[in-house]
């Protein structure tokens, strides 16, 4: 078996005497998906600043690609965030920069990621491209909706072809379409891209959306990997938070079989509905 990606080795986190974090030990493997769901303020935010070492844990060891990076300075952080993308909540964009600027930041500032400018705009376009937004190269992220800003932030995530993909709360505040196309895209870059996926959120949707869809190339769209009414094995972890606790780690299955009366108000016992005959809507709202 490969090498885990992440790993939280009994991790602690406390701000001015409040625990934050407690105890916290996750394996993250290779090529799976893992989903964080909780209550406001149990912790998944911090769990994804914990695993990019932009927070440092009070105790326990956080290994990333390998490498202990718990008491890393930052200069020597910088090699490893290269391989990790990461989609902040509202899409993270840069309001001065142009879409393309806000996708090819990565490229032109980490240094073991420079590459010529002909290389760098291939890549942004084919990013955005990949998120059917190449019409947006010139564009400020003002001029577009939420839901393009949160797609561009996508791009900009991926932009790198990194091994993990952190995603936090991609959906929030989006309608149930844009929400929808949102999360095919996120399958798809983990689908096509092989790319290891932790992604937070409130919405059971999305989690239930990772555990039983894939992406497929030929439709172009996201299809159901089993029918409705059973599970699918798409390697797919859910962890509901509380208070900074892991209260739950399973399949979609024994989550859903859970007596737990904090866990279950998470769980949502259909479905998501059907978009359209392959369950997605054949094309990108703006």
């Amino acid at each position: 078996m490969a090498d885990p990606i992440l790993q939280f080795e009994d991790v602690s986190l406390s701000y001015d005497d409040k625990l934050v974090l407690d105890r916290i030990n996750l394996t993250v493997n290779p090529g799976d998906t893992y989903i964080l769901i909780g209550a406001a303020g149990s912790g998944k935010t911090v769990l994804l600043k914990l695993a990019m070492s932009l927070i440092k844990p009070s105790a326990g060891r956080i290994k990333l690609l390998g490498r202990d990076i718990t008491d890393l300075k930052e200069t020597d952080l910088f090699e490893i965030r290269s391989e990790v993308g990461v989609l902040f909540q509202e899409g993270g964009l840069f309001d001065s920069l142009t879409i393309a600027e806000n996708v090819a930041y990565p490229l032109l500032n980490q240094k073991q990621l420079k590459a010529p400018e002909a290389e760098i705009e291939a890549r942004v376009k084919e990013s955005l491209e990949f998120v059917e937004l190449g019409h947006t190269l010139d564009k400020f992220p003002s001029e577009l909706s939420g839901g393009m800003r949160r797609r561009a932030g996508i791009a900009r995530a991926n932009v790198t072809n990194p091994k993990l993909s952190l995603y936090d709360s991609p959906t929030a505040g989006l309608d149930p379409i844009t929400a929808y196309t949102i999360m095919s895209l996120i399958l798809k870059q983990r689908d096509l891209r092989k790319t290891t996926t932790v992604l937070a959120t409130h919405r059971y949707q999305d989690g239930a959306m990772a555990a039983n869809y894939r992406w497929d190339e030929a439709s172009h769209d996201v299809l159901r990997a089993t029918p409705y009414g059973q599970y699918a094995d798409l390697k797919t972890t859910f962890i509901v938070m509380n208070e900074g606790r892991i209260a739950f780690a399973g399949t979609q299955e024994q989550l859903e079989a859970s007596r737990d009366p904090y866990v279950s108000q998470f769980v949502l016992h259909q479905p998501p509905p059907k978009l359209g005959q392959s369950g997605a809507r054949g094309h990108l709202p703006a």
